[in-house]
């Protein structure tokens, strides 16, 4: 809801409008009293006590819930509901009743006059649990023999997935000269945006329609899933997000409390509020990643490879999050094989369930653990054939007569130029003097390695979009946009292209999302396609609402449309110098303007890609890893904006050294209680983990798209990690360390 580059002022002088910003005097205040055990059967919760508390003005068990006929929260990924696949999709209740499935599951909401009150009665409720064994590892969790999660799902499968040809593969690796085998796991890792999840819930008892405020990726999803639980029509909701203090795929998803402050709204005749705090964060907020993986290549007596078999287990959680079944088959599968060209692949996912919070997409969603995967084999095969790792690579890229280059799922690789975005990384992060840098680095008593790696990510998102532009008298022009910014500046983005479509000033141009109401539809924002859905969206309403304008101005200008050209904001009658201004058309228009409004056609799906390179420096007396250089070479297709181009791609390096080298959502494999649920516990990068980067651009346009761009948002996130730890383990001389490559695992590795 801003101007130009509004949304960049407004943060950096603190005038950012998040949840916990907003001043509703009349609000009642939320807190949930969640589960302290992992699994078990609910045998009381009592709250008598806690109802007759000062200032206590509600309480809501999951009876409460069932009781008003509210629904369960739905998995809405696509294989959740495609019966080829026969996946069990669990009801996922608001609120726990009968047996708790993790800690930090909510069994009750309490709503106070203030949140201290609502504290004081959560824990003046009696819960007890009979405990029950906890399925926690996730390999041993799809054994017979483990506590099932589910009484109706033994051994803990959710789904069994195959893409691919396997007799393929079979056949290659029989006639393989060398075959690479390599287990490798895709630590789990929270999510944990600056701005914790919160939702503000009211009802207006005049037009019967529930109001909520919540950060979130997308309204319209929200708002469909809201309609679903209720059981009621969509339009019954509406949902407002304004800023969103980082998303990263954890907003993107529904959460029980954003029905149960409208719920709690209702009852009590007044507004609901509830703001997470962290320490709810890490036991509620949906994880990401968490897989344990083997990979096997099959190549040539020339290094060539013939085939790729994938086997991965995929953690699940205790439910399935919106999308949790796509992740680690759909989007996983969209660029397995990586850059390569690889003539048989074949891949295996078992989504299993374990008692633990849900998983589901986290920036890249999927894309990050197949790049990784991928990588990791690569260089595995080159340290097994004794080979360079580069040449190797050189050997089986994909190159322009390649495209289209079919993926396992059935995706079109359709542009990229790998070698020479090699070369540029090479170049830049001066490959060749590298010997003479880790003899620098042994006379100071530490290990320098180095690491490359190629990705290439498939953007996603939804093409569910609509855009609006408003031509006003004023001069100035309105964008309405179904998608969501997080913070990357989505504002300045969809205003630069609607001015270059309208030939004007972009500071003319204002940018409002986030309200449901706005439009009939949108896709809300993830898999890096807000630029490439969104924005050609607002193209193509742009110049719907000019041909609109166009007819107007032909009839004030007495002649035909087709005699009327447009230019820079200006209709003028060819050959002639009448004309009129945009504005001046708008203000004839009646009704605030000449509107424009259309749909998202096409593809959108492009294949970002990029050649990052790494050098890290070890210190063997500690297993201290600090991060020396890091160049990335990405192709992004055409660049709007250079500066936040590169925002996005340091983002996503950043996190992505944070899964290498730090972070681990961990779990008591006995208990099932959480082991990292403060930051006292979980490593975050810091100001000092993070070096000086190299960042440059190797581009070719997205043949997808009139506009040329390609999604940015993810590509960190894919090509850091396999490059990170491949430099760890050439500064150990080792095959493989699995991430994330904390200080101790390296000590360990190096003695």
């Amino acid at each position: 809801m801003s101007r130009g580059e509004s949304s960049d002022r407004r943060f950096l002088t603190g005038q950012g409008r998040f949840l916990a910003n907003r001043k509703v005097p009349e609000a009642a205040h939320a807190v949930f009293l969640r589960s302290p055990h992992a699994h078990g059967e609910i045998t009381r919760c009592d709250a008598a006590r806690a109802r007759t508390m000062p200032g206590v003005l509600d309480i809501i068990t999951g009876d409460d819930v069932a009781q008003a006929g509210l629904g369960t929260l739905p998995c809405i990924a696509d294989l959740a509901t495609d019966e080829a696949w026969s996946a069990f999709t669990p009801p996922r209740p608001l609120l726990a009743t009968g047996r708790v499935r993790h800690v930090g599951e909510p069994v009750a909401m309490i709503v106070a006059e203030t949140v201290d009150r609502a504290k004081d009665a959560a824990e003046a409720i009696d819960l007890a649990v009979d405990q029950l064994p906890v399925a926690i590892d996730l390999e041993s969790s799809v054994r017979p023999d483990t506590p099932a999660v589910w009484p109706e799902r033994p051994g803990n499968l959710a789904l069994d997935w195959e893409a691919g040809d396997r007799e393929a593969v079979d056949r290659a690796l029989a006639e393989a000269a060398h075959v690479t085998r390599l287990r490798l796991i895709n630590n789990r890792v929270a999510i944990l945006p600056l701005e914790t999840r919160a939702a503000l819930g009211s009802f207006d008892r005049a037009s019967g329609r529930y109001i909520l405020h919540s950060p979130t990726q997308g309204v319209h999803r929200i708002q469909k899933i809201l309609a679903r639980i209720f059981g009621l029509d969509a339009q019954a909701f509406r949902v407002l997000t304004e800023d969103v203090g980082g998303a990263f795929g954890l907003k993107g998803m529904a959460f029980p409390e954003q029905a149960l402050v409208l719920f709690a709204a209702k009852r009590i005749g007044r507004p609901v509020l509830w703001i997470g705090e962290r320490s709810e964060a890490f036991v509620s907020d949906h994880a990401a990643r968490d897989h344990v993986t083997e990979m096997t290549l099959a190549l040539d007596g020339e290094g060539r490879m013939l085939a790729l078999g994938v086997d991965t287990i995929a953690n699940m959680g205790a439910y399935l999050s919106s999308f949790a079944l796509n992740m680690p088959t759909l989007v996983y599968g969209r660029v397995m094989g990586g850059a390569y060209a690889i003539p048989a692949l074949h891949m295996r996912t078992r989504c299993v369930f374990t008692n633990t919070p849900p998983v589901d997409a986290l920036r890249g969603a999927g894309v990050p653990e197949a790049i990784y995967a991928v990588e990791r084999v690569v260089d595995a095969a080159a340290f097994d054939l004794g080979v360079d790792p580069i040449a190797l690579r050189r050997r089986n890229l994909l190159r322009a007569e390649k495209f289209s280059w079919r993926t396992p799922v059935g995706y079109a690789i359709d542009s990229g130029d790998f070698e020479g975005a090699m070369d540029r990384s090479l170049k830049l992060a001066d490959w060749d003097g590298f010997e003479a840098r880790r003899e620098a680095s042994a006379a100071q008593g530490l290990r320098r390695g180095r690491g490359l790696a190629v990705y290439i990510h498939g953007t996603g998102g939804s093409a569910n979009e609509t855009a609006g532009v408003i031509a006003r008298p004023d001069g100035r022009i309105t964008v309405l946009s179904g998608t969501q910014s997080g913070g990357q500046g989505h504002d300045a983005m969809f205003a630069a292209v609607a001015a270059e479509t309208l030939g004007i000033d972009p500071e003319l141009v204002d940018v409002r999302q986030g309200d449901s109401d706005l439009l009939p539809r949108g896709s809300g924002t993830g898999g890096s396609g807000s630029l490439v859905v969104g924005g050609r969206a607002v193209a193509a309403a742009a110049t719907r609402m000019i041909e609109t304008a166009r007819m107007r101005a032909g009839e004030l200008l007495e002649c035909a449309a087709a005699d009327i050209v447009y230019a820079a904001g200006v209709f003028s009658v060819t050959g002639t110098d009448r004309r009129l201004t945009l504005a001046e058309v708008a203000g004839r228009m009646g009704g605030g303007g000449c509107s424009g409004q259309a749909d998202f056609e096409g593809d959108h799906r492009t294949f970002p890609n990029g050649v990052y390179i790494s050098e890290v420096e070890i210190d063997p007396e500690t297993g201290e890893i600090g991060v020396a250089a890091f160049t990335a070479v990405d192709d992004v297709g055409r660049i709007l904006d250079l500066a936040r181009t590169d925002g996005q791609i340091v983002g996503g390096i950043v996190q992505g050294l944070g899964q290498a080298l730090l972070e681990h959502d961990r779990y008591d494999p006995d208990t099932g209680q959480p082991l990292t649920g403060t930051f006292m516990d979980y490593a975050l990068p810091r100001a000092g983990d993070v070096p000086a980067f190299v960042l440059d651009k190797h581009a070719t346009p997205a043949p997808s798209n009139p506009l040329g761009m390609k999604g940015v948002g993810e590509a960190g996130t894919a090509g850091a990690p396999p490059a990170l730890v491949s430099a760890v383990c050439d500064a150990l001389g080792i095959r493989h360390l699995d991430m994330p490559a904390t200080a101790e695992k390296v000590w360990r590795a190096l003695g």
